[in-house]
């Protein structure tokens, strides 16, 4: 038995060794279908809150949907917020993720809206709540306008039909017209590192004693 022992003992140290070991990223929340062909702007920082599907929580790509009424790229850009909802009456609290300005890119060929992507290494630890709010502020728009896109519903998770605004305060709007109050966006996730390793070390130690098992029969 102190073989098999001292095998799983060295998996379980070339496991946190090598930090390769991942798992599959999972869709936990998707609202990127059902365009409803308009878009929310304002000056303020304004955003989302959403409620993740699944059990993964450890981001690894945050994709979001905006129009840019610029015909070439310039100095405007966006930033994105993650916020916990610890604030009063559950509104955005404390900021978990704040990207760089990211340079807005015109419509390509006029189409109504851009695709931005922002991926997350693992080692960033970037680790969501169940619910949390997302966020856009534009800046440096000149004559042009910015807005995110609406599109309705979330095929997985869910979000609330209105969205939080930053005007001095946080506030819940809901636009006007009975026009769905989500806007597009996928979040993608895996395990958070903890369960990694222990999923991974229970594989390990499974393989180390089937092992034994084999060698103790022959």
């Amino acid at each position: 038995m102190k073989s098999c022992l001292s095998k799983v003992a060295f998996l379980s140290a070339a496991l946190f060794s090598v930090p390769t070991l991942s798992f599959a990223a999972s869709i936990v929340y998707d609202n990127t279908t059902g365009d409803q062909n308009r878009f929310y702007a304002s000056p303020n920082e304004y955003g989302d809150e959403i409620t993740l599907s699944g059990t993964d929580r450890t981001v690894t790509g945050f994709d979001f949907y905006y129009y840019f009424s610029g015909a070439a790229a310039g100095s405007a850009t966006a930033t994105i917020r993650f916020y916990d909802n610890t604030g009063a009456g559950g509104a955005p609290g404390t900021s978990f993720f704040t990207s760089d300005p990211i340079q807005l890119q015109p419509s390509a060929g006029g189409s109504f809206g851009t695709h931005e992507t922002i991926t997350f290494p693992v080692s960033a630890n970037v680790v969501a709540p169940n619910a949390f709010t997302w966020t856009i502020q534009f800046a440096n728009l000149g004559i042009n306008q910015a807005g995110l896109l609406i599109y309705s519903p979330p095929t997985v998770g869910s979000s609330f039909n209105d969205f939080w605004e930053n005007s001095g305060t946080w506030n819940t709007l809901q636009i006007n017209g009975g026009v769905p109050n989500d806007f597009a966006a996928r979040v993608t996730a895996v395990p958070e590192p903890g369960t990694l390793a222990l999923g991974s070390l229970a594989l390990l130690v499974g393989v180390a004693t089937a092992g034994y098992r084999r060698k103790f029969r022959q």
